[in-house]
């Protein structure tokens, strides 16, 4: 379901940006906007075939759990696709994980430069890449037990908090703003 957070984000930097266009007194952003609009709907799309990726890798792992595992043969076999699939099921959410920087940058847009009286949509599209972001880094975080592969988990596990921490302090700036750009209006 992180992804598809991560879909409702961009698709409301999307709307935000659609509902300025061509309104009178934004006229110096109508560029941006349009750019913004048209790479919200983008994101929305790939975030919702990744909706469908973490489905498919999460089948894998049940896949190869089911694999027999009575002779040395079998269970290294079972060994060898659980590890695959697990790492599968480990990078859909870390990709989920690292687009969430974009999701804040379309949403500061529209925060920064929407329609004043969308506001509060650019505000939900932080939330909501925010949530997309803690919900993969959980989802990146509990598969990494189940690997066998040391330097890909310290390295995944490295790179995924780092990315939270990332997402967590941008977040945090465009709550801000929007708090701000609430008390004016």
């Amino acid at each position: 379901m992180a992804a598809l957070c991560g879909a409702l984000s961009a698709a409301l930097s999307a709307m935000v940006a659609n509902l300025t266009v061509g309104k009178k007194g934004y006229e110096a952003s109508q560029k941006t906007l349009k750019r913004t609009a048209l790479r919200g709907q983008e994101l929305k799309d790939e975030y919702l075939r990744l909706v469908d990726l973490d489905t498919e890798a999460f089948n894998k792992v049940m896949e190869a759990l089911r694999l027999p595992k009575v002779t040395d043969e079998q269970a290294a076999e079972r060994r060898a696709a659980l590890e695959a699939a697990t790492k599968e099921a480990t990078l859909v959410p870390f990709r989920t994980l690292e687009g969430a920087l974009e999701l804040l940058k379309l949403a500061r847009k529209a925060a920064e430069k929407g329609n004043r009286n969308s506001l509060s949509d650019a505000g939900v599209a932080a939330l909501a890449a925010r949530a997309a972001a803690e919900g993969a880094y959980y989802n990146v975080r509990i598969n990494l037990p189940g690997l066998s592969d040391e330097e890909f988990k310290t390295r995944t596990a490295r790179a995924a908090l780092s990315l939270r921490r990332r997402v967590l302090r941008g977040a945090g700036e465009i709550g801000r703003l929007i708090e701000k750009g609430l008390r004016k209006l």
